[in-house]
C-alpha cells in the first residue's frame, strides 16, 4: 500500500503544478500596445499534428502497453502491475506524448474522412482508433485499464472511491452514447471537433486551454478523487464504443481463478459497479411477467426510435445558424439584396470577395450544408432511441448468474478485485499477502 499511495502523491503533485501553472498564466495580463491593436481571441487548439517518425513511435508505444496490460489483466492477474502501467501511461503517454493523438476523439477524424474523401487521415489514428477495439474484442477493456492516459489519470487519483445506486449508474452511462452521437453530428453538419475542445485533460496534457476548459477539468479530477473515473464512466465516447466490444469480447475479466466462494468481497472493493451479484432461480409466474416485459420492450423499439428522429429532425434545422456556410450565405444575400451599404461590411463576405468566391458556389455549399443538417438530425434522433430502447431491454432482460461476475460493458480491469479475493492469494503476482 505505501508504493500505491507514494504513486497517488506523486501524480497529485505533478497534476497540481500543471494546472497551477495554466492557471498563473492566464492571470499574466497581455501587454499594452499604444495603437489600436486587439488581441484575437483565444482558441482551443485542435488534436496534435505529430511526424511520421513520431507516428511509429506513438503506435509502437500503445502497442507494447496494450500488451502489457492483457497480460497483467488475464495472466499475472496484478493489480500492481497493472497500477505501475497506468503510471507509465500517465508519463510517457501523457506527458512526454501529450496524449496525442487523443483516444477520446479520434473517431471524429474517422467520421470526416469517410463523409469527405477528400480528407486524409493519418494512419497512426486508424491504428490508434482500431488496436484498443480489436483488443476489447478478445481481451476486453484493457485500454481503459492503464493504457489510455486520460483513464489513467483517473485511476491513479481515485481515492475514496463513493459509489452511487446502480440506477443512477445505469441512467448516467447512457451520456456518453448521447455524447458519442452528437459529436457525429457536429461532424457531419461541420460544427468541429466539438468533443476535443471539450476534453477535460487536454489543458493538463498540452499545457493549454480556455478558462471553461480549466473549470471543467479541475471539477472532473475533483470529483475523480471521490467517485472513479467520472469521465470515463458517463462522458467519454470512446469508452462507449470500447464498451459496446467488451460485451462481445471472447475472454471476459473473471474475478476469481477458481471457484466463487460468494464473499461479497469483489462487489464491495469495485468503485465502477461492474460486479453483478448472483441471481435466484426465477418462478413460473416471474418468468411470463419477464418475457410479457421483454415483448413490450421490443414492440417499442421501433416505436421510440421513430419518435426521436422526428424530433431531431424538427431540431437539427434550428442548429444551421451555427455553420459558417450558411452564415457566409446569409451575409452574401444581405449584401445582395442592399440591406447593408457597403459590400464587403462582414467579415466572412470580405473573405469571399478577396478569393473571389462566386455567390452560386456559396449559396450551393449552404444548400449542401442544410441537407446534411436535415439528415444528421434525423441519424442523431435515431441513435438516441435506439440507445434508450436497448438500454430498456437489457434492463427487462433477466440473466441467470451462479456466482459473481464482471459487467464487461462497465469493468475497467482495474484489478481491484484481484487484490481483495480470497482464491487469487495463490496466482496473483507481486501483491502484497
Amino acid at each position: 500500500m505505501l508504493f500505491h499511495r507514494l504513486c497517488v502523491f506523486l501524480i497529485a503533485v505533478v497534476l497540481f503544478c500543471t494546472i497551477s501553472g495554466i492557471v498563473d498564466a492566464s492571470r499574466n495580463p497581455p501587454p499594452e500596445f499604444e495603437t489600436n491593436y486587439t488581441l484575437p481571441p483565444t482558441k482551443t487548439p485542435l488534436p496534435c499534428v505529430a511526424t511520421n517518425t513520431e507516428n511509429v513511435f506513438a503506435v509502437g508505444l500503445y502497442a507494447v502497453f496494450l500488451l502489457f496490460a492483457g497480460l497483467a489483466v488475464h495472466y499475472w492477474r496484478s493489480r500492481k502491475i497493472i497500477f505501475g502501467l497506468a503510471v507509465c501511461s500517465v508519463i510517457v503517454l501523457g506527458f512526454l506524448l501529450q496524449g496525442c493523438p487523443c483516444p477520446v476523439g479520434m473517431f471524429q477524424n474517422l467520421v470526416q474522412a469517410f463523409i469527405e474523401p477528400s480528407v486524409t487521415v493519418a494512419w497512426s489514428v486508424i491504428f490508434l482508433f482500431a488496436l484498443p477495439i480489436l483488443a476489447a474484442l478478445f481481451w476486453g477493456r484493457i485500454f481503459c485499464s492503464a493504457v489510455c492516459p486520460l483513464g489513467a489519470v483517473q485511476e491513479l487519483t481515485a481515492i475514496i472511491n463513493l459509489k452511487i445506486p446502480e440506477q443512477y449508474e445505469q441512467f448516467f452511462g447512457l451520456i456518453r452514447y448521447f455524447i458519442l452521437g452528437i459529436g457525429t453530428f457536429c461532424v457531419i453538419v461541420g460544427l468541429g471537433y466539438v468533443v476535443c475542445q471539450f476534453d477535460p485533460f487536454a489543458s493538463i496534457f498540452w499545457h493549454s486551454g480556455l478558462y471553461y476548459i480549466l473549470i471543467f477539468s479541475g471539477i472532473v479530477l475533483v470529483t475523480g478523487f471521490f467517485l472513479g473515473r467520472p469521465f470515463c464512466r458517463f462522458l467519454c465516447p470512446y469508452g462507449a464504443l470500447l464498451g459496446l466490444c467488451g460485451s462481445l469480447t471472447t475472454r471476459k475479466v473473471t474475478v476469481t481463478p477458481s471457484k466463487c466462494d460468494q464473499c461479497n468481497l469483489c462487489k464491495q472493493v469495485c468503485p465502477y459497479n461492474a460486479i453483478l451479484p448472483p441471481t435466484a432461480e426465477p418462478t413460473p409466474s416471474e418468468k411470463r411477467s419477464d418475457f410479457m416485459k421483454l415483448m413490450i420492450t421490443i414492440g417499442a423499439l421501433p416505436i421510440i426510435i421513430f419518435v426521436l428522429a422526428h424530433i431531431g429532425s424538427l431540431t437539427a434545422p434550428r442548429l444551421i445558424m451555427l455553420n459558417r456556410d450558411i452564415i457566409a450565405a446569409h451575409l452574401l444575400r444581405a449584401e445582395e439584396e442592399k440591406s447593408v451599404e457597403t459590400p464587403g461590411t462582414f467579415p466572412e463576405t470580405r473573405g469571399l470577395m478577396q478569393y473571389g468566391t462566386p455567390s452560386e458556389e456559396v449559396y450551393e455549399r449552404a444548400s449542401q450544408a442544410k441537407k446534411r443538417f436535415d439528415i444528421a438530425g434525423v441519424g442523431l434522433g435515431a441513435w438516441i432511441g435506439l440507445v434508450i430502447g436497448l438500454k430498456w431491454i437489457s434492463l427487462v432482460l433477466r440473466r441467470r448468474r451462479t456466482e459473481y461476475e464482471v459487467d464487461p460493458a462497465r469493468c475497467f480491469s482495474c484489478g481491484r478485485c484481484f487484490w481483495y479475493c480470497p482464491n487469487q492469494k495463490g496466482q496473483r503476482l507481486l501483491l502484497d499477502e
